[in-house]
């Protein structure tokens, strides 16, 4: 599934904050796919956090601690 399509559709509901996290090996992502959509959303105006785990796979979580925290920020619930 190509995400590029859905982002383009107007949708005023939709995500304004992104978390996108890929593992430099993974195999079931295309890496320029995440780089697309992290631009694209950018592009959008959408507050974009994307990282490459460097030969990690698909699904990695190397900072979930930092996942927490930036829910909190974006949240307003940060304690």
């Amino acid at each position: 599934m190509n995400p590029m399509f859905f982002i383009k559709q107007r949708n005023p509901g939709r995500a304004r904050h992104w978390w996108i996290r890929v593992g430099t090996k993974d195999s079931d992502t295309s890496l320029t796919v995440v780089g697309n959509l992290a631009a694209g959303l950018e592009n959008l105006g959408d507050d974009v956090n994307a990282l490459m785990y460097w030969d990690a796979g698909h699904d990695a979580n190397q900072d979930a601690g930092d996942f927490m925290t930036w829910i909190g920020r974006v949240t307003g619930c940060a304690g």
